[in-house]
């Protein structure tokens, strides 16, 4: 019988002669300074889920997270995540640096050629980092050791995984986003008022606008929020068929951006009208988020077009101000001209987890991957629920940023499984549950006690009335418009694309408040298309068309 280490050192060798990358290029190659792997090679385990019989030591880089609430001594460098890697696979992770600046210091550590053995990077960083040979090809060590779940996401998720490919080879695993369940907009109603003047659910744009309207002669303050970006008109542009801030197919089947469409100028010219007649906060052009928010905190409006974790910011500080009568509750955005309203979808991937070419174990950063997952979506009946506990209570996630690939059904799964466990009482097993366990329990704790650090997530995915709920039917009905630009900004975007923008919300405000008359919208295109509009598009076209 053959000694395992014998085996084991056995396949190391085949792979090191099947995958060249696994030894890297050498330090000489990419200049590495010798700060993130220096480390020998160890033996490879035969199975996914084995444990290396030597210990293996693998290098990252972190961002500081301010929501971490660190427990009983533990911090980045150990935790219950990290001891785990330990325990699980004799896996030593090591942090080189942590820092509140994380894409700064990752540029000059890149400028340096000084990487970790792996990272998180945004959609530049890793075309920067391919380009210089800093990393690995993953393409087959991807097909070789990510499990079965980590591949079920990007058979949900197959365009996302493109997003990481370069001359058609993965050099970035696409960590994804919690879902499109996420991406939706609605229109926040303030519950005690609407309940004391006996009004019922909006069904069309102007029910919103009498609601507002009443609410503002009735309670005070102004009838409906918005902020100096404009970004509340753009939510509710859905209600008049126009999609800003994603690219579209036109008629003509090439891809135009939404914000500059024909569309656009009637949602601005109902909106100006709004703001004329008293509807929009008087006082939108020197109003940013907090500000908005602490409106609503204070009692001075009680509708506000937003996403669907207004629940969590402002939400409980409404709740402690105000009394838990006062929450605010989503309602789809009606139709302003009686057609079928599609929400938005944008790309949402978070970014690209990337192997330096000096690391000497890939493997071993896969393993840690694949273990992520499994304690996302396969530990639920598996694993000790005070285990999952501690991986997931206090954000301790945030400790492991660099590892996190989401399956793009998370919130989806989620909402569907709190529901359900609801529907059952307020007192049932919460072992099945898993990790969501703590959104049943924060939403147990909103219905027995008010408590406001629960009305978040029941506001979100408590009940059919929730977010989550109305986002629900817009996936399963496919009613929702994806972005074309499924993936990072084209050139011009990059270098202009905050001047394009600018150029249309500094317009769209002078129309809005009666300085422009509504056909300076023509003038804004040609501005827009001028300035870099044209280029934009063609690029656009060009990468993303048919």
């Amino acid at each position: 019988m053959w000694d395992k280490k014998v085996i084991a050192l056995a396949i190391a060798a085949v792979l090191i002669l099947c995958f060249p990358g696994f030894v890297g290029r050498g330090a000489g190659a990419v200049g590495n300074s010798g700060g993130g792997s220096a480390a020998e090679a160890v033996p490879v385990p035969e199975g996914l889920w084995d444990s290396y019989e030597q210990e293996l030591t693998l290098t990252t880089v972190m961002e500081e997270n301010s929501g971490t609430s660190f427990q009983n001594g533990d911090t980045y460098d150990d935790n219950p995540w990290y001891r785990a890697f330990k325990d699980r696979f004799n896996i030593n992770l090591k942090n080189m640096w942590i820092s509140n600046d994380y894409g700064t210091k990752l540029n000059l550590a890149i400028a340096d050629r000084d990487l970790p053995d792996f990272c998180y990077v945004n959609a530049s960083q890793l075309a920067s980092l391919e380009k210089s040979g800093l990393i690995m090809d993953l393409t087959d060590l991807f097909d070789t050791y990510a499990s079965d779940t980590l591949k079920s996401y990007f058979e949900i998720e197959s365009d996302t995984y493109e997003t990481g490919c370069l001359g058609g080879r993965l050099y970035g695993i696409p960590q994804l986003s919690y879902g499109n369940i996420d991406k939706f907009n609605y229109v926040w109603i303030r519950k005690d008022w609407k309940d004391q003047l006996g009004l019922a659910d909006p069904q069309t744009m102007d029910d919103v606008l009498a609601i507002a309207q009443a609410f503002k002669e009735n309670f005070g303050g102004y009838a409906m929020g918005e902020m100096q970006n404009l970004d509340n008109m753009n939510r509710l542009a859905v209600a008049y068929g126009a999609h800003p801030g994603i690219w579209i197919e036109l008629e003509d089947g090439t891809l135009g951006y939404g914000t500059v469409q024909p569309e656009m100028k009637e949602v601005i010219a109902a909106y100006a009208e709004w703001y004329a007649e008293g509807i929009i906060n008087p006082n939108f052009t020197t109003t940013n988020q907090d500000k908005l928010f602490q409106d609503a905190i204070n009692g001075e409006v009680g509708v506000v077009p937003w996403a669907q974790w207004f629940g969590y910011n402002p939400g409980p500080q409404i709740i402690e101000n105000l009394g838990p009568e006062a929450i605010f509750e989503p309602y789809p955005i009606p139709s302003a001209n009686g057609a079928e309203v599609e929400g938005n979808v944008g790309f949402g991937n978070i970014g690209y987890i990337v192997i330096s070419n000096n690391c000497k174990n890939p493997e071993g950063v896969f393993k840690l991957i694949n273990f992520w997952c499994y304690m996302m979506d396969d530990a639920a009946g598996n694993e000790d629920l005070e285990f999952i506990s501690s991986l997931y209570d206090n954000n301790y996630p945030n400790c492991v940023r660099c590892l996190t690939v989401i399956n793009p059904m998370t919130d989806y799964n989620q909402y569907t499984k709190v529901t359900d466990a609801l529907a059952k009482g307020l007192d049932v097993d919460v072992t099945e549950l898993g990790k969501d366990a703590s959104k049943y329990n924060s939403c147990v704790a909103w219905l027995t006690k008010q408590d406001p650090d629960g009305v978040g997530d029941w506001l979100q995915q408590g009940n059919d009335k929730s977010a989550y709920g109305i986002a629900k039917e817009y996936l399963d009905s496919g009613t929702y418009l994806k972005d074309a630009k499924w993936g990072q900004d084209t050139a011009t975007l990059q270098s202009v694309g905050s001047t394009l923008n600018d150029i249309l919300v500094e317009g769209f405000t002078q129309i809005i408040i009666g300085e422009k008359d509504i056909d300076y919208f023509d003038t804004l295109v040609e501005q827009w298309w001028k300035a870099g509009g044209e280029m934009a598009t063609a690029e656009i076209n060009e990468t993303y068309g048919n």
